[in-house]
C-alpha cells in the first residue's frame, strides 16, 4: 500500500507488494492478535461505506474532530478523486487534501455518489438496489440550556444508517427531540433575560460602514421582530431604533412570541435559532394544553367558574370593584362603555394598566415573553373612538392583582338596566374568571354595595 495512500483506480485494492508482506506475516504464527473476537454482532450489510461515513466523517477521522468536508472544489480534480478537508475550525478559505479517494457510496451531488474515485449519477452506475434511509441511535440528552425559567434539554438521531442513496427514501419522523427543564421561575422576567443576552454584545462593533465601527446599547427587539427572526439573536439598538442580529442565535429556552396563530403552545422557546411551541407537558410540538384549571391535558373539572358584573362607580376616582383571589385563572374582564369610563390594573399596589385619570393604550405585563400575563387591550371604532376594553390574566395569580374602574362624570356611572331582564346596561363591566375548589371557600371581596354581582357555584 502507498505511503502516501496514493488514489488507484481500484479504490482500497491491495497492491502485489501488500499481499505479499500480508502473507509472510500470516505465515509467521505471530498472527494470534488477529483472533479476538469482534464487538459487535451479526453480519455487516452489504451497502456501500459512504453510507454510513459521509464526507464530514471521513474528514474527522483523517484529520480530527474538527475537521470537516471542504465547501469547494477544484474543477480540474473530481470531487470524489481525493479527500479533501477544512481542518481549521471557523477557516473556510482553505482545504488540506489526503490523496485517498472518498468511500464509495459518499454522496457527492443531487443525486450523485461516488464510485471508484468517480461522482456519477444513477444513470452512470451499475444497478443498485435502492437503499432507503434509517436512523441512527438518539444521542444522549444535553444539559439544560439554563439553570432556572425553562431550559431545553435536546437530544438527536442522523438519518445516516444508512443514508438514504440509489433513489431511496429518507427517514420519517422527527430527528430532534426537545425537553423543557429547570421550569422554576427566576429572579429576571423572560424579557430581561432576552435583554441581557443583547447587553453582552455591547462592546462588539457594528461595521455599519467598512472604515469606521460603531458601538450601540442594545436591548430585546420584543415588539419589533417575532418568531424565528427574533429568534436569530436580534437585538434592537435604544439609541437609534432599528434592530439587527448580534450573533447566531438567543440561548436555547430564550422565550419567543409566534408570528402566527397556528404555532401557538402553552410555552414558545427558541431552540437552534427557531421559534418552537411546547406542550404543557415540557414536549415540543406536543400540542397538549392548559384546561381553565391551568392543570395540564385536564377537563375543568378542579376549579369552579366565577362570573359576575359591576353596575356602578365612581367620578373621576378609581374603584377597587375586584381583588382577584389567589390562584386565580383566566379571568376576563369586559368593559362595553370605555367612552365614559375605562378600566385600570393594579399589581402589588403598583398601576400597570392606565391609573393616571386616562384610558390606556394596549400593553401586556410583564411582557408577552412570560409564561403568566396581564394583557390588556382596547377596541375602537371608525372614527378612533374607544368602543371596548379587555384585561385577561393567565393566572394562576400569585400576588395581589386589583381590577378598577373610573367614571370621567358622574352622570356617566347611573344605571339604566330594566329589571329582571337580560341586556346590557348603560353601565355593566363584566367578569369571568376561575378559582382553585378549595373546601369552604367563600366568594369574599366583592363589594356587593357597589353593585357586584357574582354567579357561579351555590354557597
Amino acid at each position: 500500500m502507498g505511503s502516501a495512500g496514493n488514489h488507484n483506480s481500484v479504490d482500497l485494492a491491495w497492491s502485489q507488494c501488500s499481499r505479499e508482506e500480508f502473507l509472510a506475516f500470516v505465515s509467521t504464527g505471530q498472527t494470534n492478535c488477529l483472533n479476538d473476537l469482534p464487538d459487535m454482532d451479526g453480519s455487516i450489510p452489504g451497502w456501500k461505506p459512504g453510507l454510513y461515513y459521509g464526507a464530514d466523517e471521513q474528514c474527522k477521522i483523517a484529520f480530527g474532530s474538527v475537521a470537516t468536508a471542504c465547501t469547494f472544489a477544484d474543477s480540474n480534480v473530481d470531487i470524489c478523486e481525493v479527500l479533501s478537508c477544512h481542518i481549521q475550525p471557523g477557516d473556510k478559505s482553505s482545504c488540506t487534501r489526503l490523496l485517498v479517494p472518498l468511500l464509495d457510496g459518499t454522496e457527492c451531488g443531487i443525486n450523485k455518489w461516488c464510485s471508484k474515485g468517480q461522482c456519477s449519477s444513477l444513470e452512470e452506475l451499475n444497478p443498485m438496489a435502492v437503499v432507503h434511509g434509517q436512523w441512527s441511535v438518539w444521542s444522549p440528552f444535553s444539559s439544560c440550556s439554563r439553570s432556572c425559567g425553562g431550559g431545553v434539554m435536546t437530544r438527536q438521531r442522523f438519518c445516516n444508517n444508512p443514508r438514504p442513496a440509489f433513489g431511496g427514501q429518507e427517514c420519517r419522523g422527527a430527528s430532534i427531540q426537545v425537553e423543557m427543564c429547570n421550569t422554576q421561575a427566576c429572579l429576571m422576567t423572560q424579557q430581561d433575560f432576552m435583554a441581557e443576552q443583547c447587553a453582552a454584545t455591547n462592546l462588539k462593533p457594528l461595521y455599519l460602514t467598512v472604515e469606521a465601527p460603531s458601538f450601540y446599547t442594545w436591548t430585546s427587539a420584543v415588539g419589533f421582530a417575532k418568531g424565528d427572526m427574533l429568534c436569530k439573536h436580534m437585538c434592537r439598538a435604544v439609541e437609534s431604533e432599528f434592530m439587527v442580529s448580534r450573533e447566531d442565535s438567543f440561548i436555547d429556552g430564550t422565550r419567543c412570541e409566534q408570528d402566527d396563530s397556528e404555532h401557538h403552545g402553552a410555552f414558545n422557546l427558541c431552540v437552534m435559532g427557531s421559534c418552537r411551541a411546547f406542550g404543557c407537558d415540557g414536549q415540543m410540538d406536543s400540542k397538549k394544553i392548559m384546561d381553565s384549571c391551568k392543570v395540564c391535558g385536564g377537563d375543568n373539572t378542579t376549579c369552579t367558574r366565577v362570573s359576575g358584573s359591576y353596575t356602578e362607580g365612581k367620578a373621576k376616582v378609581y374603584v377597587t370593584f375586584l381583588t382577584l383571589p389567589y390562584n386565580t385563572t383566566l379571568a376576563h374582564v369586559i368593559n362595553r362603555r370605555p367612552l365614559f369610563t375605562h378600566l385600570a390594573v393594579k399589581v402589588k399596589g403598583e398601576y400597570v394598566v392606565a391609573g393616571k385619570g386616562k384610558i390606556s393604550l394596549n400593553v401586556t405585563y410583564p411582557s408577552v415573553l412570560e409564561d403568566s400575563q396581564i394583557k390588556y387591550k382596547v377596541f375602537l371604532t371608525k372614527d378612533n373612538l374607544p368602543s371596548l376594553e379587555e384585561v385577561h390574566v393567565d393566572g394562576p395569580t400569585q400576588e395581589e392583582i386589583e381590577i378598577q374602574l373610573c367614571c370621567s362624570a358622574e352622570s356617566r356611572c347611573s344605571m339604566l338596566c330594566v329589571q329582571g331582564q337580560w341586556r346590557w346596561c348603560s353601565l355593566r363591566v363584566m367578569v369571568v374568571f376561575f378559582l382553585a375548589e378549595i373546601e369552604g371557600w367563600l366568594p369574599t371581596g366583592f363589594p356587593q354595595a357597589w353593585g357586584m354581582v357574582v354567579w357561579g357555584k351555590a354557597y
